[in-house]
């Protein structure tokens, strides 16, 4: 189309277009509960920075590794939602090991918060994309199949290689080999009767 005869798009279509966008990024991985996750996260942080330090040098760094673990796990789960239930497994190892390092995981709320966003994220599957129209009823009388779906069938045709049933795959009695070498079936089919 030539760029005098497209339409000039206003803010709102362009505010349209990325609200699609968005939703469509955001239904494709398990958002919810990667943001309960970072919020599990943040809270035991929070918890844990606000606490005065003691001379507990040893539990410092492991309530901070908890808690940047749980945070990158929350992460994780939205740039890379194929391992979602490994992400999602290690967020909730790591909420419940929070309980020990991080004053009780953020006095409960960060380990529940990261138990719910764990399990979340683990029970979030993707869509299916929608099954294909069915063909129009004409179609498949002329296939002689009104029962079964011919997109079915004629799918696993390809697949296997071979014809659809009611189809003979060669004709009755010649064998593919001997077709190949042009013998006659018949005689073929003596020499492999005879074992001589």
């Amino acid at each position: 189309m030539p760029a005098h005869a497209r339409k000039r798009r206003g803010t709102a279509d362009v505010a349209r277009a990325a609200r699609r966008a968005g939703r469509g990024w955001r239904r494709s991985r398990p958002f919810w509960g990667a943001v309960i996750i970072l919020v599990a996260g943040g809270e035991t942080a929070a918890v844990r920075f606000t606490l005065p330090l003691r001379a507990t040098w040893t539990i410092l760094p492991a309530g901070l590794l908890i808690v940047g673990g749980m945070i990158a796990c929350g992460l994780l789960l939205l740039f890379d939602p194929a391992q979602r239930s490994r992400y999602a497994v290690g967020a909730i190892l790591l909420s419940i090991t929070a309980l020990e390092t991080s004053h009780l995981g953020g006095y409960l709320i960060g380990t529940l918060l990261g138990l719910a966003g764990g399990a979340t994220a683990f029970a979030w599957v993707p869509r299916l994309a929608p099954a294909p129209p069915a063909a129009p009823p004409g179609f498949t009388l002329i296939l002689g199949e009104a029962d079964r779906q011919p997109g079915v069938q004629v799918r696993r045709h390809r697949q296997r290689g071979r014809p659809p049933r009611g189809f003979p795959s060669r004709p009755p009695g010649i064998d593919p080999p001997a077709i190949a070498l042009g013998i006659e079936p018949g005689i073929q089919r003596d020499r492999q009767r005879d074992p001589d």
